[in-house]
C-alpha cells in the first residue's frame, strides 16, 4: 500500500479537502493517483482487489471515497465484484469507477450510485466526477 498526499496545485472545493480515497489501480503512479492528489485527497493506492475490499472494511475510521481503475481488474465485471463485496461488508461510501469499457461519463443523481468515467476521461470531467460524488460530504472545521 502506498500513500500519495499534494497540496497546493489547483483551488478546491471547501468539501473536498483532506479525502480520504482508497484507490485500486495496477498503475500506481497513474493519471487517477495524480489527479486525486492533486485535489487535495489523502491516496492510499492498493493493487489487489480483495486486499482492497478488506482495507475498506476493516478501516476504523471509514474512507470517503473508494475508487477503482477497472480495467486491470477484469473491467466492468470486476467492478461488479468489488462493489458487492462492499454492499455484504455494510460499507456505505461514494465511489468513481474508471474503464474503458465507459463510452461516456455518468454522473447519476443516487447517492448509493456509483459516478463511472471512461478511462480517457479529461481532467475537467475527472473534477466534475470527483466533486458530484462528494457533493453531500461535509467540509469538517477544526479550531
Amino acid at each position: 500500500m502506498q500513500t500519495f498526499i499534494q497540496t497546493g496545485r489547483q483551488q478546491v472545493q471547501q468539501h473536498t479537502l483532506g479525502v480520504r480515497v482508497l484507490l485500486l489501480t495496477d498503475i500506481s503512479n497513474g493519471s487517477t493517483a495524480r489527479r486525486l492528489a492533486e485535489f487535495g485527497s489523502l491516496v492510499e493506492v492498493s493493487d489487489d482487489l480483495d486486499d482492497a475490499v478488506a482495507t475498506v472494511l476493516d478501516d476504523r475510521f471509514g474512507y470517503d471515497l473508494f475508487v477503482m481503475d477497472c480495467d486491470g481488474f477484469g473491467g466492468i465485471a470486476g467492478a461488479e465484484r468489488a462493489i458487492a463485496a462492499l454492499i455484504a461488508g455494510d460499507a456505505r461510501m461514494r465511489v468513481i469507477l474508471i474503464s474503458g469499457e465507459f463510452d461516456v461519463p455518468a454522473y447519476p443523481l443516487g447517492r448509493r450510485t456509483a459516478v463511472c468515467l471512461p478511462e480517457d476521461v479529461s481532467d475537467a470531467s475527472f473534477r466534475i466526477g470527483f466533486d458530484h460524488v462528494l457533493r453531500d460530504r461535509a467540509a469538517l472545521t477544526m479550531n
